[in-house]
């Protein structure tokens, strides 16, 4: 028994939706299809310079999409570092944008993300960043909770260096006389 062909075109068509579907799951990053940490790393750091190049021309919507691009590659890593990238530069666009009172708070979500990977990855430099990150939104409470949690990890590191760098960077960032707060 073969097929008439109008009985041929739900199938095609089914076949054609399927391979559509299967297309946005890829160009959403929705897939299980793995991405190379390698691209992934190239694509975070062209949407960071790109994000730096519309902010020297201040174009806020050109920094906006690039910092979308670079938050994007940088949910797809587990690097505390691709977070704090991503918050500094959420950071900067507000700084320079109508739109402060919606940027910096993200900014922050994306500094607590920072320390909670950075703990996660048992980083002394993960949480120095974070800490250095609420210290600049005005936040010195939770930047002397993230110097806690970086003094804390300390000991457990192969860097001699590393407690002398958490008082290093307490002294700097919680001397009142020098922090001016950011407010939303």
């Amino acid at each position: 028994m073969t097929m008439q062909p109008t009985q041929k075109i739900p199938l095609v068509l089914a076949a054609l939706l399927f391979i559509l579907a299967a297309a946005a799951e890829i160009a959403t990053g929705r897939s299980g299809i793995a991405v190379s940490d390698d691209v992934t790393e190239r694509a975070r750091q062209v949407a960071l310079a790109r994000v730096d190049e519309a902010l020297a021309r201040h174009d806020v919507p050109a920094a906006r999409r690039a910092w979308l691009q670079a938050y994007e590659a940088a949910r797809q890593t587990r690097s505390w570092r691709a977070v704090a990238d991503a918050a500094d530069a959420q950071f900067r666009i507000g700084m320079v944008s109508d739109a402060r009172s919606a940027a910096l708070p993200r900014a922050r979500e994306l500094y607590l993300a920072t320390l909670t990977r950075a703990r996660a990855e048992r980083s002394v430099e993960g949480a120095l960043r974070a800490a250095e990150g609420f210290a600049r939104l005005g936040d010195l409470e939770v930047a002397e909770q993230a110097l806690r949690i970086a003094g804390r990890l300390a000991p457990s590191t192969a860097d001699p260096t590393a407690a002398e760098r958490v008082e290093s960077t307490r002294g700097r960032l919680l001397d009142h006389s020098h922090t001016a707060e950011i407010t939303f």
